[in-house]
């Protein structure tokens, strides 16, 4: 019998992508969805916590972005059995999130979100360095994390997010707890 989840993430994952390049600073582990929704007078946060958040800093006065999420599993199953967990999380969390992995330790798979590409398992060792990523992320969204067209992404203050009715909104805690804008109509 081999690693459980935990010892997977901790003996292998965490090996692996800091010889990738990947620093603590890049690194944000068992993430919770911030996604609460309100129809009514009830409100129910969503569950669940993704494992691996791999974030992009730009500067030290922008909060980093996140561009890749990653599944673990135990390194008893096949390295893809987490991905669809994972778009589930990039999906219901609104993280909007590029690229999406699932991992057992030993292999990596990744749905590339915005090909629909999902590629065949690869060891471990050739996992994308942040550089990489970077590039990848820069050529999917059409600029650069440097340009002003990334200021408001770099700049906005961490929430929660909030759907109220079919409306999603930023929760910016504070004081009073408001709401400060509506984001969106769409779900």
């Amino acid at each position: 019998m081999g690693y459980n989840e935990a010892d997977t993430r901790a003996k292998l994952i965490d090996p692996a992508l800091r010889a990738c390049g990947w620093t603590e600073e890049h690194i944000k582990r068992e993430e919770t969805p911030g996604q609460i929704i309100i129809v009514g007078n009830y409100a129910t946060r969503r569950t669940g916590r993704i494992d691996y958040t791999l974030r992009i800093k730009i500067s030290d006065d922008t909060q980093p972005v996140a561009i890749a999420l990653i599944e673990a599993k135990s390194e008893d199953h096949p390295p893809a059995y987490g991905l669809e967990q994972a778009k589930a999380y990039a999906y219901t969390t609104q993280l909007h999130v590029p690229f999406l992995y699932s991992s057992n330790g030993h292999q990596f798979v990744e749905f590339d979100a915005t090909t629909g590409i999902t590629n065949q398992p690869r060891p471990m060792d050739q996992f994308l360095s942040p550089d990489v990523l970077r590039a990848r992320y820069k050529q999917a969204q059409g600029f650069s994390l440097d340009d002003d067209l990334a200021k408001p992404l770099l700049t906005m203050p961490a929430t929660d997010e909030l759907v109220v009715e079919g409306f999603i909104c930023a929760w910016l805690p504070g004081k009073n707890q408001q709401i400060r804008h509506v984001c969106s109509e769409n779900l």
